[in-house]
């Protein structure tokens, strides 16, 4: 475990923002380091793939079921979208996990190719904003984890630092939730392309959050958040 910075919010919380890529997502939640995790849909070798089958066992939820949303989110939906993942079995130390929007996703192809261009930063800060949101709001998580959202392999220090604006930005909303941790994890990361998160707590006050328009929907009985893009 590795901590980069202590992000301090205007309203006087402080979130630890730090990185682990060494460990395993199941040995993090296990040692309660992690209660939920925002993982990109792509599946196969990647983190979801790597940690799908303790996903299902840890929330009650079938594994195809997982893999099934995940490929529906990637290959066949047009919209910018999460899917809430929330624990079934109400044990265990992981409340949810969300299954976010990425560049390898058909929803990206509007911005930009996947690996051919340089991050398109509005759609990475959005998913991300999202994505904490979610995670804090609706499944009431305080230490939160995030593997990559670029392609396999074309992770960008762009995409980090859309991350953290979105964190920061968060944190500083007076009825946010308070979030402990924030952990990038998992593979296709490494610590240069993090090297911006340490300016954080200078540059908290240049840029502000502008609200985007979702909507709600189920598929099956989880639920799809949505962005209205326009």
């Amino acid at each position: 475990m590795n901590w980069l910075a202590e992000l301090r919010s205007k309203e006087g919380t402080a979130t630890l923002v730090g990185y682990d890529f060494y460990s395993s997502i199941e040995e993090l939640v296990r040692q309660g380091h992690i209660d939920c995790c925002i993982v990109s849909t792509e599946d196969g070798f990647s983190p979801l793939g790597a940690s799908r089958h303790f996903f299902s066992s840890e929330l009650g939820i079938i594994e195809d079921d997982i893999s099934s949303l995940a490929d529906w989110n990637r290959f066949r939906n047009h919209e910018i979208s999460l899917v809430g993942l929330p624990n079934k079995r109400l044990t265990g130390n992981l409340k949810g996990v969300v299954l976010a929007a990425s560049e390898t996703s058909k929803c990206y192809e509007q911005f930009a190719p996947a690996f051919h261009s340089s991050p398109y930063r509005d759609f990475y800060y959005n998913v991300a904003y999202e994505s904490i949101a979610y995670s804090t709001k609706v499944l009431g998580a305080k230490n939160l984890a995030m593997s990559h959202l670029s392609g396999s392999g074309h992770f960008h220090e762009d995409i980090a630092t859309c991350v953290a604006e979105a964190l920061a930005h968060f944190c500083d909303i007076a009825d946010s939730p308070s979030i402990s941790s924030f952990l990038f994890v998992g593979c296709c990361i490494d610590p240069s392309h993090l090297s911006g998160i340490q300016r954080l707590n200078f540059e908290g006050d240049v840029t502000r959050h502008r609200n985007i328009r979702t909507k709600t929907s189920r598929r099956n009985e989880f639920e799809i958040i949505s962005f209205d893009w326009r």
